[in-house]
């Protein structure tokens, strides 16, 4: 049987390349990067998929209209990202 899970990705432009929040995850999101959007996107799904791999207890995912961006994240991208666990 597949579980898919999909969660609220915030992705916005740095100087090199791309940064990536996770905001269901951790405490406060988790962050990763990527070089350019479509890295950006693989880094995301890389990230979820590492940080749910092992535990059976997924948060629940905010829906992408009460998705909070952060500040800094100036001409963000927000979207889903799926993952099979």
């Amino acid at each position: 049987m597949q579980n898919l899970l999909t969660y609220p990705v915030i992705i916005w432009p740095a100087e090199n390349g791309y940064n990536v929040l996770v905001p269901d995850l951790g405490k406060n999101g988790l962050a990763t990067q990527g070089t350019d959007l479509d890295n950006a996107i693989y880094m995301a799904h890389d990230l979820i998929g590492c940080m749910l791999s092992d535990t059976t207890n997924y948060p629940e995912a905010t829906p992408l209209d009460k998705v909070v961006i952060p500040h800094e994240a100036k001409n963000a991208i927000t979207m889903m990202v799926a993952i099979n666990v």
